[in-house]
């Protein structure tokens, strides 16, 4: 594994600038996505939105009434993810951004004006259904268009912006809900208002900061475009169009493509299960965004106080605790996380080292609990206060691992010419069992008890066992030699990529795209590492400007 360099870190912000000022404007996506999800359990408390809504917190209904609004969000999302496929693929991903972003602001404004000479929920539903949309629409698109766009060199640290972005806005919307209830006292509805509208803040930071970045090289090769997908990859790249290296990764992007230019939805769909290998490759994503779920981390997100409850932190102070501090622990362990391990130890080991971290406290909660169950009164004891610590401690290591990694692999491992696809299917899945999740955990909370935990944990074990031997090491690999780490035995090869002097990383860091390696499998994977674009590659690039 590679030794943690801050120098090198340093430098590299200055090589590629161009490629990170880039990925700062696209995880503004990120955070909009966040902020969106964050700010609606502190406004749901307010004394303010309550009355506006002539709302009872006592009564029987006023539970199910916060999960529908909850849950209308996550809806929208699921239903903007999956339109994501058809937007990004026709009008591309810069575009798509652009689209969904306006239609994140459009439900956003509806929320904001909500409420107004009526007490009605019916235009604050509209509004959460419209602005979730385009919250999916965005979850789907950033990854992909961050991915398409960065080197090979500070890819997986790129697309984990996003995942940076996304707590920060979380944090931020709590510390907005905190001021407001402070500084506004009285029952007027700009006390909730005014979170809503400021949740358009990262949205319109977006939208002005993408109209001036480059499209897609990748999604401009896809559609024949071959001089203006050089006049994008030299401006991200900072170099002539003329340049070498342009000219060479261009080459490589056009021979990926050549025969799979323009596919419609059938013809993507038949391509993912075209083989074994492509079948694996593309449903790869879908099967980590499930395990993201599953560690458990939206069940403190959504239910930090009942949590903390269980395990003896009482009080108002519990709230404030729980959610403010742990947002900050999970922006600042988000961005060294991906600032000294994404790129240096490499996306299966921050999987692994989260995983067993996760599971450990996961376990200590939920045995603690069996154990030594919290009773109403009782100080609180040192096993009781370790459980505290122990929340963090889970937090510390999902925001190193199952927090940004699934989305940095999901985007590399997708084949480029069904990735809008699959990036489709992942935040689906993603949407769908955010939604699963947020709904069963009350439920296990009290019928299960300290068993909540322990499924978790187990399920922890389980995305462990499961990373050594199905998932394969990505660090600096060309998007377009990604396919090899999935040829062959694919349980072999994630072994091997679990010992470090063995990973297959290494051997393709190099790599170039030639004619002769095809979608089929190789025999000998030396002439893939060693293998070189020459001439070959050129008429490729011929090719595709034929056709």
């Amino acid at each position: 594994m590679a030794k943690f360099d801050v120098g090198a870190i340093l430098s590299d912000i200055k090589a590629y600038r161009r490629v990170y000022f880039l990925t700062a404007v696209a995880s503004f996506g990120g955070m909009l996505f966040g902020w969106d999800t964050g700010l609606i359990g502190g406004v749901l408390g307010m004394d303010a939105f309550q009355h506006s809504f002539n709302l009872d917190p006592l009564s029987p209904d006023f539970s199910n009434l916060q999960g529908n609004i909850v849950s209308v969000l996550q809806a929208g999302c699921f239903f903007g993810a999956l339109s994501s496929f058809y937007v990004s693929d026709t009008f591309g991903r810069k575009w798509a951004l652009i689209i969904a972003d306006c239609i994140f602001l459009l439900g956003s404004l509806i929320q904001t004006l909500c409420a107004i000479n009526t007490t009605s929920l019916a235009q604050l539903y509209v509004g959460r259904v419209i602005g979730g949309f385009g919250v999916g629409l965005i979850s789907a698109v950033v990854p992909t268009y961050i991915g398409e766009n960065a080197n090979k060199e500070i890819r997986g640290r790129c697309i984990g912006c996003m995942q940076l972005f996304n707590v920060a806005g979380i944090c931020i919307s709590f510390f907005v809900n905190y001021g407001i209830s402070i500084q506004i006292k009285t029952l007027s509805s700009a006390k909730w208002r005014v979170p809503f509208a400021l949740q358009m803040l990262p949205g319109v930071l977006l939208l002005i900061g993408i109209l001036f970045q480059n499209e897609s090289p990748r999604w401009l090769v896809e559609k024949n475009r071959l001089s203006d997908a050089a006049k994008a990859l030299a401006t991200v790249r900072g170099k002539a169009v003329d340049d070498t290296d342009v000219v060479q990764e261009l080459d490589e992007i056009a021979l990926d493509f050549q025969g799979h230019e323009k596919l419609p939805l059938k013809a993507q769909l038949k391509a993912a299960c075209s083989s074994k290998r492509m079948f694996y490759q593309s449903s790869f994503a879908v099967i980590l965004m499930f395990w993201q779920q599953w560690t458990g981390t939206n069940s403190i997100n959504y239910y930090a106080p009942q949590i903390f409850k269980s395990v003896g932190l009482e009080g108002t102070s519990a709230g404030l605790f729980a959610t403010g501090v742990y947002g900050i622990v999970k922006i600042v362990v988000t961005a060294l996380g991906l600032m000294l391990a994404t790129e240096q130890i490499g996306r299966k080991y921050s999987l692994l080292i989260g995983s067993a971290g996760q599971a450990f406290a996961m376990f200590y909660i939920g045995v603690n609990q069996a154990v030594n169950p919290v009773k109403k009164g009782d100080a609180l004891n040192g096993t009781s206060t370790f459980a505290i610590v122990c929340v963090y401690l889970f937090v510390v290591f999902y925001s190193f691992g199952w927090g940004p990694i699934p989305f940095v692999l999901a985007s590399e491992c997708a084949p480029n010419h069904v990735r809008s696809l699959v990036m489709a299917a992942a935040l689906m899945t993603q949407w769908l069992f955010n939604f699963v999740i947020a709904k069963i955990t009350p439920l296990m909370l009290a019928d299960i008890t300290y068993g909540t935990f322990l499924l978790f944990g187990s399920c922890c074990i389980v995305m462990g066992i499961y990373t050594i031997f199905c998932v394969p090491e990505t660090k600096g690999v060309p998007l377009e030699s990604i396919h090899i780490l999935f040829e062959g035995d694919i349980i072999k090869g994630a072994i091997k990529d679990t010992i470090p002097r063995y990973s297959r990383a290494k051997q393709l860091k190099n790599h170039h795209v030639t004619h002769d390696d095809d979608d089929s499998h190789h025999d000998d994977d030396t002439d893939l590492v060693t293998g070189k674009a020459g001439q070959k590659g050129v008429m490729g690039v011929q090719h595709v400007e034929d056709a």
